[in-house]
């Protein structure tokens, strides 16, 4: 059998428990979004495409970016079609961009998890300051870039709120499990 050294090991265990996190962190962001949206929040921004998704959700109910269109469930629509010739349904589409949504939160969350395990000191503000980097970085920097989100001038405010709203929950959520892991499975 495998045996791993000391750091190894905790690098490891880091990275599943961020994993972990990063799922849990991905659902919690979701219900945070469904959250705002049952309070009325940016009741207003009805957006431009299925005016009807931003009644349920803000900044949309799927995987909490700025776009119209859930970011997961366009590049899941996109690789498929790039890889097939053929187009998604709305329910393949659904189910691709909730699977995409929450496999991204399991991998920015075992990133997470072994830099956490190798510099502890990167679980400042338990994690909220991770969040709002994955917010930055992914949702207003890395989704514009790849044609996946328009520019973020061009979206009102309250979508950025609400995106880095859920953004901070999916950073505590991952900080949390992986604590709480780290201190069970021991």
């Amino acid at each position: 059998m495998l045996q791993l050294s000391g750091m190894k090991s905790d690098i490891l265990a880091g990275a599943a428990a961020g994993a972990v996190g990063g799922v849990i962190g991905s659902t919690a962001m979701v219900l945070v979004n469904h959250a705002l949206a049952a309070t009325g929040f940016g009741r207003e921004d009805l957006g431009a495409r299925k005016q009807h998704r931003h009644d349920r959700g803000k900044p949309n109910e799927t995987d909490g970016t700025i776009s119209d269109e859930p970011a997961s469930e366009k590049g899941v629509s996109k690789l498929v079609e790039a890889t097939t010739g053929h187009q998604l349904g709305d329910t393949g589409k659904k189910v691709g961009g909730t699977l995409a949504h929450h496999a991204f939160g399991a991998v920015v969350g075992a990133m997470y998890g072994a830099a956490v395990a190798s510099a502890p000191r990167l679980a400042v503000g338990s994690g909220a300051a991770y969040g709002a980097f994955v917010w930055l970085s992914a949702a207003e920097i890395a989704l514009p870039l790849a044609g996946l989100a328009k520019r973020p001038t061009r979206y009102p405010a309250e979508r950025h709120v609400a995106s880095l709203a859920t953004h901070l929950v999916f950073g505590l959520t991952v900080e949390g499990v992986r604590r709480w892991m780290s201190r069970t499975i021991r």
